[in-house]
């Protein structure tokens, strides 16, 4: 229990500041998640009792879309009305201004993106740390805060705050209906909306600011 607490403090907390605080061309964060990504998998695979369904499992697809959908409902305008106030000079501007890297992002995101951090911060982390936070709410808290902090690397509160709401909806919807493919469907949407919505600014600013 302690080693899982000193593991769980480093790799989730301590890490995302460390990358954080270095240029992004020396801590590129894509290659970066799916290092992470590839080494859970292989300690999940090492690992007895796991739940492959809360990797690749599609059994609950059916019975979890009409919720997916139904919150997209709701969320999805609340993305709106944030994203028309925090980036209103840049609201829509990616399909309105270069519509094919728009449909590019939106097929490409949820493949080099959403899949390994479905990995690391949803199947890895509520099977690891079970131990710790249990299966109920506990645990979503947890991986959902483990996940907005993740996102410090764009050193902007506005994602930290989304990603820490998103991880509480997705991270609910892979613990009840155990299927990552679902969790990771969940994230796409709300995803693929952001970059419409002209968020992914902040990832371009970030660059920028670098000197990249």
């Amino acid at each position: 229990m302690p080693r899982l607490v000193v593991e769980f403090l480093v790799f989730f907390w301590i890490a995302p500041f460390a990358i954080a605080a270095a240029p992004s061309r020396y801590a590129p964060p894509i290659p970066i998640l799916w290092i992470a990504a590839i080494t859970t998998l292989i300690v999940l695979g090492r690992s007895k009792n796991v739940d492959r369904s809360m990797i690749w499992g599609a059994g609950g697809i059916l019975a979890g879309l009409k919720g997916v959908m139904l919150r997209f409902c709701i969320f999805g305008p609340l993305m709106v009305g944030f994203a028309w106030l925090m980036e209103p000079e840049h609201f829509l501007s990616l399909p309105r201004e270069r519509p094919v890297v728009w449909v590019v992002i939106l097929l490409l995101y949820p493949i080099f993106s959403v899949i390994p951090q479905g990995i690391v911060y949803r199947s890895f982390f509520c099977q690891r740390y079970r131990p710790l936070f249990g299966e109920g709410w506990l645990m979503i808290l947890a991986a959902a805060a483990s996940f907005a902090i993740a996102h410090i690397v764009m050193h902007r509160w506005e994602p930290v705050l989304m990603t820490f709401v998103g991880g509480l909806i997705m991270t609910r919807t892979l613990l009840r209906r155990r299927s990552g493919l679902l969790a990771d469907a969940e994230h796409a949407l709300y995803g693929d909306l952001a970059f419409t919505l002209g968020l992914g600014v902040w990832i371009y600013v970030d660059a920028a600011r670098q000197g990249l």
